[in-house]
């Protein structure tokens, strides 16, 4: 069963992205959705401890819907991960 595409909003200010479904409500920075991109080059990089980037001032550039996920533009240029909502909801 695919999960309902939840509600987005894109705090500019905060640079966060905030994930609303009926039953639960995630809140991630930027910086943090970089980090955790489930893109096989970041997952690479993360199991051999290489930083994903060191761009403290990163921001998402755009966000295209996916049915299953989302796909998130970074300003360092990466936008190779869709981040499924399943993957989204089971980050802490």
């Amino acid at each position: 069963m695919q999960l309902l595409k939840p509600e987005l909003i894109v705090d500019v200010q905060s640079k966060s992205i905030d994930f609303i479904w009926p039953d639960y409500r995630a809140r991630f920075t930027y910086q943090r959705l970089r980090e955790i991109c489930p893109c096989a080059f970041c997952r690479s990089k993360r199991i051999k401890n290489i930083d994903i980037t060191d761009d403290q001032n990163i921001f998402v550039t755009e966000l295209n819907h996916q049915g299953y996920g989302v796909q998130i533009c970074f300003s360092d240029g990466h936008d190779k991960g869709i981040f499924p909502w399943e993957y989204l909801k089971s980050i802490p």
